[in-house]
């Protein structure tokens, strides 16, 4: 029976999420030809397909064996080459999902992953997704994230020096705050970026406002309001180590947050839910006034005392 043309070769061994396959001796020569591309077998980080009915598993090259010899009971030398694959999803019917409910069988045939698999695999530009760029094997195909899982998580992009960590970061930005297909500015979005190195003032400098402590020409003055300050740093300047001063001071910031918040109907929130934390403005003299008379007068009654 003929095998189909994205045909590799045949799983060996199976080690939960780790597959070994070995490659037929047709595509030995390390490059395989379909519908006009070529593609380049057995590189590292690119997938790989499953079949199995109606379900595909998908899975990633991580390892490339080469001139694995072999004897037969003939005497004669096989060489043979394998590829170490790591499963990471599989498709039912053209729904791809991350994870594995079954795992693949000694014999079972591999195939070369196509651009209609892996369009399966980064899906498509769905609403809540940006674009980052194109896949590097098939520049057809949009890589898109989701926003919401990438800002409400932790994330980090990790490389050795050199190998363009702030130019990744810096097109992330670019793509969460500019339209893809239309190239403008999303007027939604608001990015604070701690920019400590000064890296990305040139990179980011037509879409984003510069500030700085030492501002020059292409920047502004970065001025911070005291009641966006820390309360902990905040009275540890201005009252020291005084426990009751700094109790009290913390009593006096929540009361006049919540009449700040009183005081102006636009700003809608609980103000059972208000803590020193919370960033709303504040009367720093007001404060400072009720601080000083209360203990003047305490100072003053026990000296009389």
């Amino acid at each position: 029976m003929t095998k189909p043309p994205t045909y590799l070769g045949k799983v060996i061994s199976v080690s939960g999420a780790s597959i070994f396959v070995e490659l037929t001796p047709q595509v030995m020569s390390g490059l395989l030809v379909i519908e006009g591309k070529t593609h380049r077998i057995g590189q590292v980080g690119s997938f790989v397909r499953i079949p199995q009915g109606y379900n595909n598993l998908y899975g990633i090259i991580s390892e490339t064996v080469e001139n694995t010899d072999s004897i037969d009971l003939s005497g004669k030398i096989n060489t043979r080459r394998q590829l170490k694959v790591e499963l990471v999803g599989e498709a039912i019917g053209n729904d791809f999902e991350r994870g594995i409910s079954q795992f693949p069988s000694i014999s079972e045939e591999v195939h070369l992953v196509t651009e209609q698999d892996l369009k399966k695999i980064y899906g498509t530009q769905e609403k809540g997704q940006i674009v980052i760029g194109k896949l590097s094997s098939s520049d057809s195909i949009n890589v898109s994230i989701d926003l919401d899982n990438l800002v409400n998580k932790h994330s980090a992009i990790l490389g050795s020096t050199g190998s363009g960590k702030s130019t990744s970061v810096a097109s992330l930005l670019r793509a969460i705050i500019t339209s893809h297909t239309q190239n403008i500015l999303m007027p939604s979005a608001r990015i604070v970026l701690f920019d400590l190195h000064g890296e990305y003032s040139s990179a980011l400098s037509d879409i984003a406002n510069v500030f700085s402590i030492n501002a020059d020409n292409d920047a502004e003055n970065l001025y911070i309001p005291y009641w966006c300050v820390a309360p902990d740093s905040l009275i540890d300047f201005l009252c020291g180590p005084s426990t009751d001063l700094k109790n009290n001071f913390i009593d006096l910031i929540i009361d006049e947050k919540i009449n700040f918040v009183n005081a102006n109907d636009n700003i809608k929130i609980n103000i059972n839910k208000i803590t020193a934390y919370t960033p709303i403005p504040f009367r720093l003299d007001k404060i400072w006034y009720e601080l000083f008379h209360t203990y003047s007068v305490n100072w003053l009654d026990e000296d009389m005392t």
